[in-house]
């Protein structure tokens, strides 16, 4: 009998979990951790409980291997393709439009993410930041290393972090403001705004 997987760190998807991974992903997107018990998950993935625990301990270790192959499949083509030549500004906002196009069309992924930030357990953050979210941290500080010599790069990186995510969790609510207009969430828009916003400040537009 194979055994189980390790209890440190998050589990590796193989061959026999992407099925039951990508099923459970909805579960989680739409009612998060806590909302969701491993009957739910057995449930709607079609297989017996005790099939589940075969596989992972424990509901946490289910949505730790769910989050980060959502994450680690979904963003590696962003993280994986080549930048196009050029200074670092213009390669950061080509990585910006990438992120915010990928989030534009995967209204799962932007529930996962919202979740993840929602979520007080320190010790399960730390396990998805370390094995999920690292490459994409990365990536931007060197970008903003390049592109802003002598800045503070955590705070830069988590900047642009923010910048791109809030206004896709934001915009149920912010549709309904005055002075909205459709065009501010087309992915290139948001990706010149957030570079033009690091850059430039509050400054009105050349």
């Amino acid at each position: 009998m194979a055994s189980r997987p390790a209890r440190a760190g998050i589990p590796k998807p193989v061959a026999g979990y992407e099925r039951i991974l990508e099923a459970c992903l909805p579960l989680f997107a739409q009612s998060g951790f806590a909302g969701v018990s491993m009957r739910d998950v057995a449930q709607g993935v079609g297989v017996t409980p005790a099939a589940l625990y075969y596989h992972f301990r424990d509901k946490e270790a289910l949505y730790l291997a769910a989050v980060g192959h959502a994450f680690t499949t979904r963003l590696a083509s962003v993280l994986a393709e080549q930048l196009p030549p050029g200074e670092p500004w213009s390669q950061l906002e080509a990585f910006v439009t990438r992120v915010c196009t990928l989030l534009a069309a995967d209204e799962e992924l932007q529930r996962l993410i919202q979740w993840v930030l929602l979520d007080t357990d320190a010790a399960r953050a730390q396990q998805l930041v370390e094995a999920v979210f690292q490459p994409f941290y990365v990536t931007v500080a060197e970008l903003a290393g390049q592109a802003c010599p002598g800045c503070d790069v955590h705070r830069f990186a988590v900047s642009v972090f923010s910048l791109i995510v809030f206004p896709f969790e934001s915009r149920q609510v912010v549709r309904f403001l005055p002075g909205y207009q459709p065009p501010h969430e087309h992915p290139e828009a948001l990706a010149r705004h957030v570079i033009g916003l690091l850059r430039h400040g509050l400054q009105p537009a050349a």
